[in-house]
């Protein structure tokens, strides 16, 4: 046994982990044992798998027999999941049991009988969350008990330390201070950007904590790919339902998974992970593929990583989920769906494969376009030299933790017997690191509002708690915005499938497929009142899917900035006559197309393409910085003309559009303005945002203005009562630390200004390829927004068109194929009987019931009501093809825009392909103008 154990720990607990084959520590167990043993504040950063728990709890084990400790919650482990809970006492309680010190763990699901017991019997170690230490900080009990503690370790501090929650614990070990005095904090993370700023969040204002990182070099290969469509991709794209593009990606996937025994796949969201899953699982079978995140039920998730384990499943598509330390066994390789768009995100996904520091991380990123692959690239070169983005959404003063954390405070001291002065509240504040600049104006601001909703009550500088205060503490206890859920039940097995979000669930009906668990459903009845959908399997091949809300993965200005700089050298390289090595040849000839235009030079050079009443500008700025150039943008053009402007964003580019000609000199005027200007503009402009009302309702719950259940109020008098009070403070400064960065907009302002960026202005018919990106990103939403000029809706629409998948049915022999409308012949006949009698279907209709129909009305057998009106209706499709062939089916694929209206208000209108769209914008309008409930 290596003797660096008995040279640091006490002799019993070497026996005991001898015993349990800890032969030699892992490389950050030796550098950080030592450092905790000092009695100082201590951070610890190593990748998972590397024995992180025993580095910070090994020392605080052997301290505790070395000072014959017998006290009663000596030590807090804080973990942000519950699984890590689990997962923590397993590992510990065997060795701490042994040695006779008690563990136990706390939680949400904890019984009430065995917190019954903790509160009589308390553990020496306690394995809490966050929000359960909230309730036991105010337990008369339990603070007493907390009165020993020594040691707090906070593990996953990565996870709390860009939201809320991280904020809100914050203050709690101040509390927490309060109670027993300074402590040893030990502070666990994975990789991190930025430890400078993690080790200040875990010391608080005014103390120290050392950095211990595990630096042992861990060999990692990654492969980039982009790959590209084999005549066998499309035909093998009309089985799957889908386009040979993606085909060509699944196809790729499915090689990999087959030279591997274990693959983990990862998707940026959840939807993504269950498109992906049931493709794959239509090829390589149920069995041997699974789908894993956090919407899906607990126990299918538990069933998911045992077979990982055992190795009896071949892949797993997954999502952030499986990020964690979660022991699903040894993965070979990891693939990586599209861009990470962080770095952080591929080296902590792709180090699942091996788990272990010696043995090599293998991934692959598949992805789809040239920003995919340029940004995929860029972010593989960083994550090979270790270079982490250092931004992290940090909560810094978030008033609804304040509010809720001065009730805490109050709460706890009024439990000893008195209250709480507003000089006591603020020093205790003040000493957690986001609050560190917290001034004593910025406290009473709060602490009046919690008088005005008659929380709190203050006399001579003393607060006084209200009758409503404890139950508006326990209320909100949680940080995580309460959003309402649905259990999908499968009503063949009664099994609980996952959960789906309100917003989802809204916008469902009955009847409607669906896939959930990688698996193709049919919702069944959606049951409100106790928030269950009920499903039943079916066996056709989908494309919807849930949706779930706040997903997507910003990417970092700094790797923006990095893709427009690898695109620009490639453009150069091809203006000089030289081809880029290891390019792929899509991107060399979407790359030499963009040569020739007007746009060329991204990295100096802020370009507008514009087209009159809509614009683009590409911008380097990242996710959330081009959404703030969008808002500032949009509101700065639309105050000024006293109109509506509508936009869209990408890393790279803005989409601006309204209903009269937007004056270029507009835009340069607001990309010269000051940086107060800016950030009020800014402000007004989230204020009109769905995203401001949508945060606001999570905001005004928090602060305990609006209860948690739905009711019937109207928000926009609530939002017009409640200006410029914390609640509209709070909603906009979340937006801005999590959804929106007005600092590389300023900072493109101010190069603007000092003539280091230039602005270009190109005036233009048509835009340039790289421009063409966010229109097609755009088109795959299925909306009509009439505030975008008609040309820039026509290009959506028809991209939008071009995409949809169709099902055609040759009524004369049962033949039928489900493909998109682009790969749709001129010519259309069947290839089977060569008849040119072909219905379209609608979307997810059976074609063997349609044939059936078809037969049943042949042969003049009886018909139900229904069958009679499908008859119809498939013979009004067939005879729009029949007449007007693929124009018939561009027609047919737009939105609500039956046979009938197509032979008479579209078809026979339009002469020209331009016409055509026109005619079908048009329809379009109409059937919109009849849905009142358009409004989501």
């Amino acid at each position: 046994m290596d003797p660096f154990w008995s040279k640091h720990l006490t002799g019993e607990l070497v026996r005991v982990l001898e015993r349990y084959g800890y032969e030699e520590p892992t490389p950050i167990q030796r550098k950080a044992i030592p450092q905790v043993l000092t009695g100082k504040n201590t951070l610890i950063i190593a990748p998972t798998g590397s024995g992180k728990t025993e580095a910070a709890m090994l020392p605080v084990i052997s301290e505790i027999i070395r000072r014959g400790l017998k006290n009663p919650i000596t030590t807090l482990y804080i973990t942000p999941a519950r699984a890590l809970n689990r997962d923590v006492n397993i590992r510990l309680s065997q060795i701490a049991n042994e040695l006779g010190i008690t563990t136990a763990v706390r939680h949400g699901d904890t019984p009430e009988s065995e917190r019954r017991r903790q509160v009589r019997n308390p553990p020496m170690i306690l394995i809490t969350t966050p929000e359960t230490l909230q309730v036991i900080l105010t337990m008369k009990a339990m603070r007493r008990h907390l009165k020993h503690l020594r040691w707090v370790v906070v593990d996953e501090i990565h996870e709390l330390i860009n939201d809320e929650r991280g904020a809100q614990l914050a203050i709690a070990l101040e509390r927490l201070v309060n109670i027993a005095g300074e402590f040893q904090r030990i502070g666990l993370s994975a990789t991190v950007g930025n430890p400078e700023l993690t080790a200040k969040y875990l010391a608080g204002t005014n103390r120290e904590a050392t950095i211990v990182i595990d630096d042992t070099p861990r060999s990692m290969e990654i492969k980039v790919e982009l790959p590209q469509p084999t005549e066998d991709d499309v035909k093998n794209a009309e089985e799957l339902n889908t386009t040979p593009e993606t085909m060509a990606r699944i196809r790729r996937i499915i090689e990999i998974i087959n030279q591997h025994k274990t693959t983990l796949i990862f998707t940026n969201t959840r939807d993504e992970a269950e498109l992906l899953g049931h493709r794959l699982m239509k090829i390589l079978g149920p069995d041997k593929i699974g789908v894993y995140h956090g919407s899906l039920d607990k126990e299918e998730r538990e069933e998911l990583e045992r077979k990982l384990r055992n190795g009896e499943v071949k892949a797993v598509v997954t999502t952030s989920s499986l990020e964690l330390g979660i022991d699903i066994g040894l993965i070979e390789a990891v693939i990586q769906y599209s861009s990470p768009r962080q770095t952080i995100k591929i080296i902590q996904r792709i180090g699942r494969s091996g788990h272990t520091i010696s043995k090599k991380a293998i991934g692959y990123i598949i992805t789809r376009n040239t920003d995919d692959y340029l940004e995929s690239k860029v972010i593989t070169e960083k994550a090979l030299k270790g270079e982490i983005e250092r931004e992290v959404e940090y909560h810094e003063k978030a008033l609804d933790v304040l509010q809720h954390q001065i009730a805490g405070i109050i709460i706890d001291t009024k439990t000893e017997g008195r209250n709480p002065t507003i000089e006591w509240i603020l020093e205790t504040v003040k000493r957690a690191h986001p609050y560190r600049d917290l001034t004593k104006e910025e406290l009473m601001e709060v602490i009046k509002f919690m008088e005005q909703e008659k929380l709190v009550k203050v006399d001579n500088e003393e607060v006084i708690p209200r009758r409503g205060l404890h139950k508006y503490y326990y209320e909100n206890i949680s940080m995580i915005p309460d959003q309402k859920h649905y259990k999908a039940l499968d009503i063949t097995t009664q099994k609980t499938v996952g959960e789906l979000d309100e917003e989802f669930v809204e916008t469902t009906e009955p009847g409607t497929p669906i896939i959930l668990a990688g698996k193709p459903w049919r919702v069944i009845s959606i049951d409100r009142e106790n928030t269950v959908v009920n499903l039943e399997p079916i066996t056709q091949s989908l494309n919807t899917v849930p949706t779930w809300i706040g997903e997507e993965i910003p990417v970092p200005t700094d790797i923006a900035q990095e893709t427009c700089k690898e695109r620009q050298e490639i453009i150069n390289k091809l203006r000089s006559g030289e081809e880029p090595d290891e390019t792929p040849t899509p991107i060399i000839e979407e790359l030499k197309q963009q040569a020739n235009t007007e746009v060329t030079e991204f990295t100096k050079t802020i370009n507008i393409e514009w087209r009159g009443k809509d614009l683009i500008i590409h911008a380097c700025l990242g996710t959330k910085g081009n959404q703030a150039l969008a808002l500032y943008i949009s509101r700065y053009i639309g105050t000024r003309y006293k109109t509506n402007i509508s936009t869209a964003t990408d890393p790279y580019r803005v989409l601006i559009t309204a209903p009269i000609n937007i004056p270029p000199k507009t835009i340069e005027q607001a990309l010269q303005e000051d940086p107060k200007t800016i950030t009020e503009t800014l402000k007004e402009a989230i204020r009109e945002t769905r995203l401001y009302r949508y945060r606001f309702i999570h905001v005004a719950r928090k602060h305990g203005v609006l209860p948690k259940e739905k009711i019937n109020i109207n928000i926009d008098r609530l939002i017009k009562t409640l200006e410029n009070t914390i609640v509209d403070k709070e909603t906009i400064r979340e937006i801005l630390t999590e959804k929106i960065d007005q600092k590389p907009l300023i900072d493109l302002t101010e190069k603007i200004k000092n003539k280091q960026i230039n602005i270009k202005i190109i005036e233009t018919n048509q835009y340039t390829p790289l421009a063409q990106h966010i229109l097609e990103t755009n088109a795959k939403y299925d909306a009509i927004i009439t505030t975008i000029t008609t040309t820039t809706l026509i290009n959506i629409i028809k991209t939008r068109i071009q995409e949809k998948q169709i099902t055609l049915l040759c009524l004369n022999c049962g033949w039928n194929t489900t493909t998109k409308v682009k790969y749709t012949p001129n010519d259309i006949k069947c290839p089977r009987c060569g008849m040119r009698i072909i219905a379209v279907l609608k979307y997810g209709e059976d074609p063997r019931k349609m044939y059936e129909i078809t037969r049943k009305a042949k042969k003049k057998l009886p018909m139900t009501s229904e069958e009679k009106q499908k008859w119809e209706e498939l013979t009004e499709t067939a005879n729009a093809v029949l007449q007007y062939g693929k124009k018939a089916i561009i027609a047919l694929a737009a939105h609500g825009v039956g046979p009938a209206t197509v032979i008479r208000k579209v078809l026979a209108r339009a002469k020209t392909e331009e016409e055509l769209y026109q005619q079908i914008l048009q329809a379009e309008r109409e059937y919109y103008a009849t849905k009142p409930f358009w409004e989501h």
